[in-house]
């Protein structure tokens, strides 16, 4: 069979081969695009997968769907419905109540295997119990209570059984299996038998809120997590229990989709820089090969070849190039973005998944292909429409360029010269110092919003001492809080009182009331809380705004007085963080005055309120039998007034109080610490830390500790995803720009070698060349840095100043990224040229000459 002859693929596949230089440079260029959008893929996929499985763990399941309140019989309908691929089953007896335990939820219930595979608490070693007296329990639970991690051992729990009692019932079990704890669960799990759970519940009928005993809960898992909700409705109408309660998983719902996308949102603005980063390097390739060559497609179109037929030899060139490129970024990007998905996610507990899903491989590999073709439109429509008399007439010029004269007094300069030479194709000169400027200008950026960050600021609000220790209690949100705790014990204070290098200390107690609304509180509440206020307050929690209406009919509250001196009185008691009234030290220690903790609201938009919704300055409040004049109203820090309620979550409205801690021992005097602080000089930190930490390990594992240290580098842990993304893109960019600049003065040099030869054979000097040469470069170098320093001045002065504007930033003007890159580009202008003119020496003046 006679072969076809094919003009066009021969002359794509020796063009291709003669090219290798230039080749290289663009491969490395579609190389580099493709691992950036493949690393951002992969980010933003397993940001996704990874922020969907945190969602599942903190909500306890992975089913889409579940029932907090359940018949046995309503359980087996819905599990045998069609729509229901499984369902799984558990009984709730109670919480355990150790005090090993304090502070850490662990729910006592059966479950049904298919129940505790979908809530991440399979036994991995061991199994599920079976017997009435075997138990199984997650490492971390293990670990508070000192048990080895081993089968057989001992498990004593001592658990409630309601929630409003203070009935304690104690039982030992015998450890049937185990598995790996992960912190970020709302609450761990310790699995009994179905025979111990039938024996504990009997006839017992739990009402849901206070008495948990018996509670029967269930997840549902769908064949399809697409109109959830839709899906379960028709499985109840389909079964006839349409006035059963379900919930949605949050993991999939709307709200987790949007928080999703903005959490993408740097990813996919990173794209489009990647897309501009690799469209000027790649247009530039190309643009710069076809001005190269443009003698060569002015002779075919002599010979008759078409414009389509020339745009497709370039397009066959570019997609040659694609394919070497390409497959080596995909893979290249994927395993650059197996090192960062564990930097991104370094916040979650657990082990970052790493996705690979194709989508990744097919949008980077269509990204960079559609960034390829774009940036050959031009220069593949430049060279099809150029006629052969023009082609054989062009050099390294600009195609569209007219001969221009120039007359001097003082004849040429070789700076002059250089400075001309960037004007001989203005669009390629253009075209590389944007390139340049872009990653400059980016690093900058990155760089000022890191710099603004104000950890003092962002601390203050978090943690007003270097050490915080709370009661077990303090954060038992269920089981509520204990005011005769024993945590915070007289030897634990002790040992810090006579720690090395103690600056202060401070301390706060707490005692819940019922608090009586006067006329004049009942109206500063309507007068803040508006009906507009109300209702968009009702869309996400409709308890809220019934918790109002409530206080204002009924005139009761819960009121919750706090005990304070030192520390927590000094911070809360400072000027920026008072609504209303003034402080008064010595007044305030009479005991006869009291500060009021006002709503979450920025100091500065108090005006814009009638009244605030608390009892107002100067009034009296009553506090069981006891009368306090209000001295201020003041802001609600997180580290003083966080925490549960005693008797857990309550449904009315809260007020919260503080006396000086003598007026409040006088009155309440079995109440204990609460919370303790205390300052440490900066070289006895590590040695209180490591106090603390041996106290947690030996004699108390359930101490809650707060630090100044760990509270930063949870944040740095947190937010370096964020500047290692932003600094790893700038630099790449930068990398890009550099490599085009490269490119773009090797080709100027070697495009032109026949013109050098020219100059030198009338008289130019080598060094007179060579200092040309430089100093082209150095004027590329410096409009660069002109330009990078004008728009990097005004990005970051008036840009990264609006964006910093937030009450943890402290902006402060720097170019520090540019200022230490300026030596560096300088560097390469000078020596790039350098060594592009010494392996131009290699060819004699005559052997250039005769180049055509």
């Amino acid at each position: 069979m006679k072969t076809v002859f094919k003009p066009i693929q021969t002359l794509n596949q020796r063009t291709f081969k003669k090219n290798k230089g230039r080749n290289l440079v663009a491969v490395i260029a579609i190389l580099m695009t493709t691992i950036m959008f493949t690393t951002l893929f992969t980010l933003t996929q397993s940001m996704s997968k990874n922020m969907v499985e945190m969602t599942f763990r903190q909500t306890g399941y992975d089913g889409q769907a579940s029932f907090k309140s359940i018949t046995a019989e309503q359980f087996s309908l819905i599990a045998n419905h069609p729509d229901v691929a499984e369902a799984g089953e558990s009984l709730i007896l109670g919480l355990a109540q150790n005090k090993k335990l304090g502070g850490k939820q662990v729910e006592i219930r059966w479950s049904s295997d298919i129940n505790a595979e979908h809530s991440f608490a399979m036994p991995t070693t061991g199994t599920m119990p079976t017997a009435a007296d075997e138990i199984a329990l997650d490492t971390l639970i293990l670990d508070r209570l000192g048990i080895p991690h081993q089968l057989g051992e001992n498990v004593t729990l001592e658990w409630r059984k309601d929630l409003a009692k203070d009935e304690v019932t104690t039982s030992t079990f015998t450890l049937c299996g185990f598995w790996e704890g992960n912190e970020s669960v709302y609450a761990s799990m310790a699995w009994v038998s179905r025979e111990f759970a039938d024996e504990m519940i009997g006839d017992h009928i739990a009402d849901g809120k206070t008495s948990i005993l018996g509670l029967h809960t269930a997840q549902v898992i769908l064949h399809s997590d697409r109109n959830i909700e839709a899906a379960m409705e028709n499985i109840l109408a389909d079964t006839g229990l349409t006035e059963l309660e379900f919930g949605v998983n949050l993991a999939y719902s709307p709200e987790m989709n949007a928080t999703a996308a903005q959490e993408s949102l740097p990813m996919y603005l990173g794209m489009a820089l990647v897309f501009l980063a690799g469209y000027l390097i790649i247009y530039n390739i190309f643009q710069i090969s076809v001005t190269a060559d443009i003698q060569f497609y002015g002779k075919l179109k002599t010979l008759g070849t078409t414009t389509k037929q020339i745009k497709k030899l370039i397009y066959g060139q570019a997609n040659r190039l694609c394919v070497i490129g390409i497959p080596l970024g995909l893979l290249l990007g994927w395993l650059l973005g197996m090192v960062l998905v564990p930097v991104l996610m370094g916040q979650l507990e657990g082990n970052a998944v790493v996705s690979a899903n194709p989508m990744i491989f097919l949008g980077s590999a269509l990204f960079a292909w559609l960034t390829v073709t774009i940036s050959c439109l031009r220069p593949a429509r430049l060279a099809g429409k150029v006629s052969p008399i023009e082609a054989l007439r062009m050099s390294d010029a600009a195609i569209t360029s007219k001969k221009k004269s120039k007359r001097t007094r003082n004849g040429a300069s070789i700076t002059g010269m250089a400075w001309a030479n960037l004007g001989r194709n203005k669009k390629r000169t253009v075209t590389v110092i944007c390139s340049l400027t872009l990653g400059l200008v980016l690093l900058s950026c990155f760089y000022a919003k890191n710099a603004a960050f104000d950890m003092e600021k962002y601390l203050s609000e978090l943690a007003i001492s270097d050490f915080q220790l709370d009661d077990a209690s303090s954060e038992n949100y269920i089981g509520g809080y204990d005011p005769r705790g024993t945590t915070l014990n007289a030897d634990l204070v002790t040992a810090v009182e006579e720690l090395d290098g103690l600056e202060s200390t401070g301390h706060q107690y707490s005692h819940q009331f019922e608090l009586t609304l006067n006329d004049e509180t009942v109206q500063n509440i309507d007068a803040f809380y508006t009906q507009e206020m109300l209702d968009y307050w009702a869309t996400y929690d409709p308890s809220g705004p019934a918790q109002i209406k409530n206080a204002m009919e009924t005139r009761k509250a819960i009121g919750v007085l706090y005990g304070m001196d030192g520390i927590p009185l000094d911070a809360v008691a400072q000027e920026q963080h008072l609504f209303s009234g003034s402080y008064d030290a010595e007044k305030f220690a009479s005991g006869n005055y009291v500060l009021v903790i006002g709503p979450a609201l920025d100091l500065a938009d108090t005006d814009s309120y009638a009244a605030l919704p608390v009892p107002s300055v100067g009034s009296n409040i009553t506090i069981e039998n006891r009368t306090y004049q209000v001295m201020a109203v003041v802001d609600p820090l997180l580290a003083v007034d966080e925490g549960s309620y005693e008797g857990g979550v309550q449904d009315q409205l809260c007020m919260s109080f503080i006396i000086p801690t003598v007026a409040f021992q006088q009155q309440w005097p079995e109440n204990t610490l609460r919370r303790l602080f205390f300052n440490v000089a900066d070289e006895h930190i590590p040695a209180a830390q490591e106090m603390i930490d041996a106290y947690t390990k030996t004699v108390d594992t359930s101490l809650p500790v707060t630090s100044r240290k760990t509270m930063a580098e949870q944040y740095e842990a947190e937010t370096r995803a964020s500047a290692v993304i932003g600094n790893t893109i700038s630099v790449i960019i930068a990398l890009v720009g550099v490599l085009n600049f490269i490119n773009s003065m090797v080709t100027a040099i070697v495009s032109r070698k026949k013109e050098f030869a020219m100059i030198q054979s009338v008289g130019m000097t080598k060094r007179q060349l060579r200092k040309m040469l430089i100093c082209e470069g150095l004027d590329y170098a410096a409009v660069t840095l002109i330009v990078s320093y004008i728009v990097s001045a005004l990005v970051v002065g008036i840009g990264v100043r609006a964006m910093t504007a937030n009450e943890f930033s402290t902006f402060h003007f720097t170019l520090m990224p540019l200022m230490i890159c300026t030596p560096i580009l300088l560097a390469f202008a000078v020596l790039i040229p350098f060594f592009c003119f010494k392996n131009l020496e290699k060819q004699s003046i005559v052997e250039r000459l005769r180049t055509e």
